[in-house]
């Protein structure tokens, strides 16, 4: 895709070690990996040096019949805590080391081979600089926003909008699970888009394509928060 990927008091308290962490995850679907999940720096934000370690806080303003899927870029170290891949509740937490980059897959279908071609938080704190992004590039299964700081410190990445509602355009390539894949999953790295029209509301807010390099922005804080749901806050970058 694009290079190099809550309240706190909320979070789940349970935990399991880094080494479960799934690296890059490869598809049954096509039969290769997926490409780096996470990009280098290249949004409206640049990265920012923090202490560590990075913590990423996600608020599930969705309800239930959500899963989650972690994964960490080839090389890249495991993450230092994470709740497991499987369903979630009202949040959760995960805790990175430096130079790690990878990717939270968030989706209705918990099959690996469908999860992780959904909606995707990616992020990276390589040299301790974190960036992130959210990603429709390989399809789109639930809205995400994500926030530099705590939940209340203002939307930098991500869409709200539920694009399967009945007024937008169609889905190109139907999913199990409402997940629709992006047809832009098979273009070069380097495509300038447009964003299909499926996707195009969100273009520039979440990765919709994989140059849709608008979307991306480094944090200044070892804190991210996302929100998943059409009723968490706007990013103010959406069309």
């Amino acid at each position: 895709m694009h290079l190099s990927l809550d309240i706190v008091a909320l979070v789940l308290a349970i935990t399991v070690p880094a080494l479960a962490e799934d690296s890059i995850y490869t598809s049954a679907i096509t039969g290769s990996a997926q490409p780096n999940i996470t990009p280098a720096p290249k949004g409206p934000r640049p990265a920012v040096q923090v202490a560590g370690p990075l913590t990423i806080s996600v608020t599930n303003s969705f309800g239930g019949g959500l899963y989650a899927s972690f994964g960490h870029n080839y090389n890249s170290p495991t993450a230092i805590s994470y709740p497991g891949n499987g369903a979630i509740g009202n949040s959760f937490q995960a805790v990175y080391p430096a130079n790690w980059a990878g990717r939270i897959a968030i989706g209705k279908d918990n099959d690996p081979n469908y999860i992780n071609r959904g909606s995707l938080i990616e992020a990276s704190y390589n040299n301790g600089a974190p960036f992130v992004d959210v990603s429709y590039v390989q399809g789109f299964s639930i809205p995400i926003v994500c926030s530099c700081g705590g939940p209340n410190t203002g939307v930098i990445t991500g869409c709200n909008i539920p694009l399967s509602h009945d007024n937008g355009a169609p889905c190109p390539s139907q999913g199990p699970s409402s997940i629709c894949f992006n047809p832009s999953s098979n273009s070069p790295q380097a495509t300038g888009g447009p964003a299909p029209p499926f996707f195009a509301p969100c273009a520039g807010a979440a990765y919709t394509y994989p140059n849709d390099n608008g979307a991306g922005a480094g944090c200044g804080s070892n804190l991210i928060s996302c929100c998943i749901g059409s009723t968490c806050p706007r990013d103010p970058k959406q069309p």
